[in-house]
Parts: structure tokens; C-alpha cells; sequence
């Protein structure tokens, strides 16, 4: 069976979320509650290209998550403690788990400020997923993905 693009990106966020369900379950009765995954868990699990809004170019090569993995993994499992579904957390992920590739001192302003997390009044479902950038008047070059946050 040949899978399309598009199958393929939401299998990889279907993948994440079953994996995320898994270690949420054998969890979910820690106190306090926690997320005791590691956030790198998304690099073994989607494949680059299906997340990624522009091309490394020789002045950027470093390749940031516009949301940071372990915001994405902690909202992931509020939302499991929620009742929220596997395909909720999938979507969930499927808009907001993408990667820039940008210049090392721009990831270093990032991380000076948001290394984990996105600003308090950021809202997942529907905010603009580059808000951790645009707040530091960061653009990304050669963005090509004209449905940033869209799954």
C-alpha cells in the first residue's frame, strides 16, 4: 500500500500521540503529575520533512521547533488528564509540532527567553505558532509552508 504525503504526516502525529498515551497512562497516578518523557521523543517519531517551514541554507543551519517539544509533550498530556482523545492530541500535534531552520545566535535568543515554553497568554489551538519568534522579531526565511499551524 502507497501512502500519500498528507497520510504519512498524520500518521507520524498519530504515532506521537499513541506513544505520548502510553507513557501518559503509566503515569497518570505520579503525584505530583508529570510528563517523564523525554521531549526528543518527536525526533525518532516524525520525520523532518513533515514538519519542517523552510530549507537549511548556509546562514541557517540550526533547526528549532517553533513550539518547544516539551511544551508540545506537557499540553499533550493535560490534555490526556482532560479526557481529550488520541485523535485531539494528534491533531494537537499535527499543528503546532513544526521546525525553522534558523541562524545559532537566533536560537540563542530564543532559548534566553522561551527554551521550553511559549509566553503565558499563548493559546495552542488557535494562536500563531511562530509567536515565540515574532515576540523577538524573528522572521524565518524562506518559509514555504503557507498553512503554518495547519495539519
Amino acid at each position: 500500500m502507497a501512502f500519500t504525503y498528507e497520510e504519512l504526516r498524520r500518521r507520524a502525529f498519530k504515532r506521537v500521540a499513541v506513544a505520548l498515551f502510553s507513557f501518559w497512562e503509566e503515569q497518570r497516578e505520579n503525584q505530583p503529575r508529570s510528563a517523564a518523557v523525554h521531549s526528543r521523543i518527536f525526533d525518532t517519531l516524525v520525520y523532518n520533512e513533515y514538519i519542517k517551514l523552510n530549507d537549511k541554507a548556509p546562514d541557517r543551519q540550526y533547526p528549532e521547533h517553533v513550539v518547544p517539544c516539551a511544551y508540545i509533550r506537557n499540553h499533550a498530556f493535560d490534555m490526556f488528564w482532560e479526557n481529550k482523545s488520541l485523535d485531539d492530541v494528534a491533531s494537537m500535534i499535527g499543528r503546532v509540532l513544526r521546525i525553522a531552520y534558523i541562524k545559532q545566535e537566533e536560537a540563542k535568543t530564543l532559548d534566553a527567553v522561551h527554551k521550553d515554553t511559549m509566553p503565558d497568554d499563548w493559546n495552542p489551538e488557535c494562536d500563531s505558532i511562530l509567536r515565540r519568534f515574532e515576540d523577538e522579531g524573528i522572521t524565518i526565511a524562506g518559509l514555504k509552508d503557507t498553512q503554518v499551524g495547519n495539519s
